[in-house]
């Protein structure tokens, strides 16, 4: 089972505009509601790839109701924790001409010291029937910046495998924690890594840097141009086919999904970064954000190309 961890939650708002201009009016042409957040499109990828999965959080008021609501309806596993204020709303308007994103994001609540404290009791329980934890997104107001690190030292104590996407400081502190993966992009390690990221030695030695303080399977995202990826001093680079991008809102977290599903299932390094690929790429092929299906990724899993680059003995 996999537990997919959102601390900040969000109602997901996307408005589908026609040749998106600032300082005009616009009337969408369809606006999708969800349930939102960085980890929960994971969970809904990793149901939607036949996962049992669980959510937790924290939610409050009636947005942190409608974002519940919606979780349990897609038959994940509810493990929230409500606070007393209300949970954020997030708008991202597509242009569907230029085929554009824009986002405006809540700062969310502020998170009180005796909710924290309630969340980090219920989460030795939350834990004790899975065997893969993802820890997405930012942290909300309130919370220290090693709260992350403090989950995944919980989790390692009990065995349990840890996938890390966060930023900033939360993924500093979360790395030295050691989680089993992360996944960064080159921006996110350059807030706490000094070396360069311009060519495949670069990659190549910040992936060392991660297996140095820990991480066994360090994977830096590249966007569009894939992602490379260290396990048990073996790097591979993943290469990803052209397709016909929609919305790459939840790709990344399509991606950790996949990831999840794949360390759950058992599989050896190169299929989980296939299944990992195929969910991020299918995601950004339709408009709901963090959205697969099983069909179209199971077809995209062929098409992904996986070399091995080197070897860091």
């Amino acid at each position: 089972m996999i537990l997919s961890i959102t601390m900040n939650p969000a109602i997901d708002k996307i408005y589908f505009v026609d040749d998106y201009r600032i300082n005009e009016v616009h009337r969408p042409t369809k606006v999708i509601d969800s349930a939102g957040g960085k980890g929960l499109n994971v969970a809904r990828v990793a149901n939607i790839m036949g996962e049992k999965v669980a959510a937790t959080g924290f939610v409050g008021g009636g947005n942190g109701k409608f974002i519940k609501d919606e979780v349990e309806k897609l038959g994940i596993c509810n493990r929230f924790v409500r606070i007393s204020s209300n949970s954020r709303i997030c708008i991202n308007v597509t242009d569907t001409v230029h085929k554009t994103c824009t986002e405006v994001l809540e700062p969310g609540p502020i998170i009180h010291p005796e909710e924290e404290a309630r969340f980090l009791e219920a989460f030795i329980e939350m834990i004790a029937d899975v065997d893969v934890i993802t820890i997405s997104g930012s942290l909300p107001q309130g919370l220290v910046d090693d709260f992350y690190g403090r989950l995944i030292e919980t989790a390692n104590s009990q065995q349990k495998k840890v996938v890390l996407d966060s930023s900033k400081e939360a993924l500093r502190h979360g790395v030295h924690a050691k989680p089993f993966a992360i996944k960064p992009n080159k921006d996110e390690i350059q807030s706490f890594y000094d070396g360069s990221l311009d060519s495949i030695e670069g990659l190549t030695e910040a992936l060392r840097f991660f297996l140095d303080l820990g991480v066994t399977m360090p994977m830096i995202s590249l966007g569009s141009q894939g992602s490379v990826i260290a396990f048990e001093s073996q790097v591979f680079r993943v290469q990803i086919p052209s397709i016909d991008v929609v919305n790459t809102v939840g790709s990344g977290d399509a991606f950790v999904a996949g990831c999840a599903v794949g360390l759950s299932r058992g599989y050896k390094v190169e299929d989980i970064l296939r299944l990992a690929t195929a969910c991020g790429s299918v995601n950004a092929m339709h408009q709901q954000t963090g959205f697969v299906t099983a069909d179209e990724v199971n077809e995209f899993i062929e098409r992904v190309e996986i070399v091995k680059i080197g070897n860091l003995d």
